[in-house]
């Protein structure tokens, strides 16, 4: 494998990691039978620039990234990177997943 390969791959892995680490911390809390109004069930997500840097905020929450990724804006597309500087709603964790995938490829 060549290492502009290889560096696609271990970008991808770590941004599936990322979001595995997300959603698993995301339910969390849930046990007791409370619930964690900062992050439930229809929650919407907004992907936006923090710091250089892809960032996962909740829509109720906008100062405060929920996770900010290994992916700098600065590598993207120009269309996407108008797109973090604006902000993505995402109306779910699938799609928050899928997005991230590509952004990270």
């Amino acid at each position: 494998m060549n290492t502009k390969l290889k560096g696609a791959v271990l970008g991808v892995l770590i941004v599936a990691a990322i979001v595995c680490s997300v959603l698993a911390f995301s339910g969390l809390g849930y046990a007791d039978g409370e619930n964690d109004e900062s992050v439930s069930e229809g929650t919407c997500y907004v992907l936006r620039d923090y710091e250089g840097h892809v960032a996962v905020f909740v829509e109720n929450d906008p100062d405060i990234p929920m996770t900010v990724t290994d992916i700098q804006v600065n590598t993207l597309r120009e269309l996407d990177r108008e797109t973090m500087r604006t902000g993505l709603k995402v109306r779910s964790q699938e799609r928050l997943m899928m997005i991230l995938e590509d952004l990270g490829s």
